[in-house]
């Protein structure tokens, strides 16, 4: 195996555990299941080859949040998506409440609150995704947090800090396996896929630049021989 397959295969052991959670990002952002499958391909390969994503678990996972959000956003401004969001078809892990109380929320604020949690998206980018005003969005944010920490504080269950506790709670739910069955080895087969073709693009690419390098050297050499046999005569 060559440095640059271990390479990928090394990254995709680092994507894999979070792969999921990835592709759900993508889909909340874009409403749309082909485009985000689009965005996280290209994403991905966009955070390997740039390589500078940190050592840290953590912070790998969300350089890598960044450039998916930064991808779809962009698509979405020269496609716009189906808006299909059918919500986190998932299921909290046992005991966690707040989890519960997301998938309780109606549809269009439980995208707001993937999207702010899970996503970091600000209430600007929310309300120009969903064609809202940022106000009606914080409105709608604020009504649901207050809803969740009256129901968490009734039940003497921690409630604050509510932004840590809820990005930990909708992360959660956006890495589950669930009923929207994510194919993860069709997404990580497609990125290697799209991977190793740019690698064999640039090898070939590189090849050629090194005939036309050599045969302009063979050429120049050719050429100077030629001009110092014709001084020799002279």
């Amino acid at each position: 195996m060559s440095r640059e397959e271990r390479d990928i295969q090394n990254f995709i052991k680092r994507i894999q555990p979070s792969i999921r959670y990835f592709y759900r990002a993508a889909y909340a952002v874009t409403a749309d299941r082909q485009m985000a499958e689009y965005v996280l391909g290209s994403a991905l390969v966009d955070s390997y080859l740039r390589g500078t994503a940190p050592a840290g678990n953590l912070g790998f996972r969300d350089s890598i949040l960044a450039v998916i959000r930064e991808k779809a956003l962009a698509q979405l401004k020269t496609e716009p998506g189906e808006n299909e969001w059918d919500g986190l078809l998932t299921q909290p892990q046992s005991g966690d409440r707040l989890a519960e109380l997301v998938l309780r929320e109606p549809l269009e604020t439980q995208r707001m609150i993937v999207l702010r949690y899970g996503c970091a998206l600000t209430i600007r980018e929310i309300g120009t995704l969903m064609g809202l005003d940022p106000g009606q969005v914080q409105d709608t944010l604020s009504r649901s947090r207050l809803h969740m920490e009256r129901i968490l504080n009734n039940e003497k269950l921690p409630s604050h800090p509510f932004d840590k506790l809820a990005m930990r709670a909708v992360r959660r739910l956006m890495n589950h396996e669930a009923a929207d069955q994510i194919d993860v080895s069709y997404l990580l087969h497609n990125f290697e896929t799209e991977l190793s073709g740019r690698h064999r693009r640039r090898r070939v690419v590189l090849k050629t630049v090194r005939w036309l390098l050599i045969t302009l050297f063979a050429l120049i050499c050719a050429a100077i021989l030629w001009l110092i046999a014709v001084l020799m005569e002279m």
